[in-house]
């Protein structure tokens, strides 16, 4: 009896041990959010995030500092302004008490301001690099990647490093860019990113990927 009594305790025992969700290791967090933070690509920033919040082992502070870091590096490079916000708020109800509340709350208003004034910008008629940062601002990369294809134009340096992070360019060893029409029909594969004037280098041989999530 006393045996039987002992073995339910045990295992009574290990089924809480194995219903207490492990953490990740501070270490290993404080690491991986060092790397995001020296990532110059805001594309690989916003990929690297949200695996990093997809982890179940994150501890609320844990989660919430990723959160106000992909807020700030949106906010920065202006990139889904509202998702910025999004990230803010969330940060700011996870840890109230934290010193950088005031400078979120501050930012907040910031990027609301800044939102305001791009959708009265795209309400008005633009030219296509100007209309693609602010669908970018406003969160849609892919609308804006659409628009540069279906257009034939060739993004300039800038939007070519953001579409090439963010997965809509891809590299091909040989393309046709005699055909203008592959570049402005937008179902024909891996049409050429430059099909018009002065070929750049940071343009040769980039073609528009077929499937961005897997490029």
């Amino acid at each position: 009896m006393i045996f039987r009594i002992f073995i339910a305790v045990v295992a009574l025992g290990l089924s809480a041990c194995e219903t207490v969700p492990a953490t990740m290791d501070p270490e290993l967090f404080e690491s991986q959010l060092s790397r995001i933070d020296d990532n110059p690509s805001v594309a690989a920033i916003e990929n690297r995030t949200a695996t990093l919040l997809a982890r179940t082992d994150l501890t609320p502070n844990q989660r919430a500092n990723v959160l106000f870091l992909r807020a700030e590096k949106r906010l920065d490079s202006r990139f889904n302004l509202p998702g910025a916000i999004i990230d803010f708020d969330a940060f700011i109800a996870a840890m109230p008490e934290d010193p950088r509340v005031a400078m979120a709350e501050r930012r907040t208003i910031f990027a609301t301001s800044e939102i305001d004034q791009a959708q009265r910008r795209l309400a008005r008629l633009q030219n296509l690099p100007d209309w693609f940062d602010d669908k970018v601002l406003m969160g849609d990369v892919t609308a804006a990647a659409a628009r540069y294809r279906k257009s034939g134009l060739t993004p300039n340096e800038s939007h070519v490093y953001l579409l090439r992070e963010a997965g809509f360019i891809c590299e091909a060893a040989s393309v046709d860019t005699a055909n203008s029409e592959s570049a402005t029909d937008p179902t024909v594969e891996s049409s050429p990113v430059h099909n018009f004037g002065t070929l750049r280098d940071d343009v040769k041989g980039a073609v528009w990927c077929d499937n961005p999530s897997v490029s």
